[in-house]
């Protein structure tokens, strides 16, 4: 039987792979064990199933009062936290997490970074959303304690797992015009000093996944981090890497440091839109060759690599299809495993959110931003980009994940 405080994380099975548990209080096990039990609840994976607000009633919690604390990984684990508030007026609800990230830390007022109240709402007077991490909730020291995983009883022993393991909670460069984390509240910065790596004691038969945690690895990460990685067969990295020349530079000494190669690990990369026009426009402070080095060392020494391309730009120009081409071209072949193609998407407080248009997206009373809009002219260039992607993908063989989506966009221009 459970007791009246519960710290409650979401999981579920991806397209029948692995499972991703989103697992906020591993970094604070011994901290929530020793104020309440742990609870798992199933998270809705289809994206397109987040908006059918029927859903978010069908969950019911084993305690009817007392402190739920929510763990919020993705922005629909929000709603359902506001549904439940509703449901459950003698419980407590404090919401934590990357999605609930403040702009400013203070007594007197919380202010989101992902999301708007929509006007003339308010939250109900059981709910909490915060940017505070555990450790500062009960005032203790953060990462102070020991990370442990806790695994849902339903997850099979032979079931890939995929969880995190936090190295900091902000991107180091926070240029992009389309991203929030800058705004992130300094007060709240948690940086783990310890890299003891304990998620290396995890006893689950199956595949690991382990996603190290943070906006952007930085020159130091790559040095000091990638090299000391335990090797296992049972165990993956996902990461997340600037193709800039800095830590092409750090990931060339990484690799001369070392007696063997990387673990089995995959580098996401943000290539956004490979022209240096658009590159500067972004923000992202590199260029398209110095992407092209990210690729060809990564493919030189078996690093896995998944591009990360956006379409739905309201100022394209010839000249960006051009450079989009001859970056294509340029790609050495098998480099990369899969280019994630999305759709644009304004957050709120993010320079694209002020320069750009779109239907407002509402999940409930918060509003998340828009998909942008793009007339006529620039649709045909935003078509012909991802005309070219998809030209591209047998040739330099690697998989257009997304697609789909991009191009019912483009079919509404």
């Amino acid at each position: 039987m459970m007791g009246d405080t519960l710290f409650l994380q979401f999981y579920n099975q991806i397209k029948d792979s692995y499972f991703d548990l989103c697992n906020g209080f591993s970094d604070t096990h011994d901290l929530c064990r020793s104020k309440g039990d742990f609870y798992w609840t199933q998270h809705e994976v289809d994206s397109s199933r987040w908006y059918d607000e029927g859903i978010y009633a069908q969950r019911k919690l084993p305690i009817e009062k007392g402190t739920v604390y929510i763990s919020a990984i993705y922005l629909n684990h929000l709603y359902q936290s506001y549904v439940w508030a509703r449901e459950y007026p003698d419980i407590q609800f404090v919401v934590g997490g990357p999605v609930a990230a403040e702009r400013s830390c203070n007594d007197e007022a919380w202010n989101p970074v992902y999301f708007q109240l929509a006007p003339n709402t308010s939250l109900p007077g059981n709910l909490k959303i915060t940017g505070m991490s555990v450790e500062d909730r009960f005032h203790v020291p953060n990462f102070s304690g020991q990370w442990k995983l806790m695994i849902p009883e339903s997850v099979a022993p032979s079931s890939p797992i995929y969880f995190s393991y936090t190295l900091d909670n902000r991107c180091y460069w926070s240029k992009c015009v389309y991203c929030n984390i800058a705004l992130h509240a300094g007060e709240l910065f948690r940086q783990r000093k310890k890299l003891d790596f304990e998620f290396k004691e995890v006893t689950h038969p199956g595949t690991k996944i382990v996603r190290l945690n943070t906006g952007s690895l930085t020159p130091a990460h790559i040095r000091k981090l990638l090299p000391t990685l335990p090797r296992r067969d049972d165990f993956e990295y996902r990461l997340f890497m600037r193709p800039a020349r800095p830590e092409n530079n750090a990931l060339k000494e990484a690799i001369g440091s070392m007696k063997e190669s990387f673990p089995k690990m995959t580098l996401g990369l943000g290539i956004e839109f490979p022209s240096d026009r658009m590159l500067k426009y972004a923000g992202k402070g590199f260029g398209k060759d110095e992407i092209l080095e990210s690729l060809a060392i990564c493919r030189d020494h078996d690093i896995r690599t998944n591009g990360n391309v956006m379409l739905g730009w309201n100022n394209l120009i010839e000249e960006d299809l051009h450079e989009l081409r001859d970056f294509m071209e340029r790609v050495p072949a098998g480099s990369m495993a899969t280019i994630q193609v999305r759709w644009l998407f304004a957050h709120p407080y993010t320079e694209i959110h002020e320069t750009c248009s779109g239907e407002p997206v509402h999940l409930g009373p918060f509003y998340l931003g828009f998909r942008t809009e793009v007339d006529d002219a620039q649709t045909a260039l935003n078509r012909e980009a991802a005309d070219i992607i998809d030209h591209y993908s047998s040739i330099k063989v690697f998989r257009p994940d997304g697609m789909a989506g991009v191009r019912r966009y483009l079919e509404r221009g």
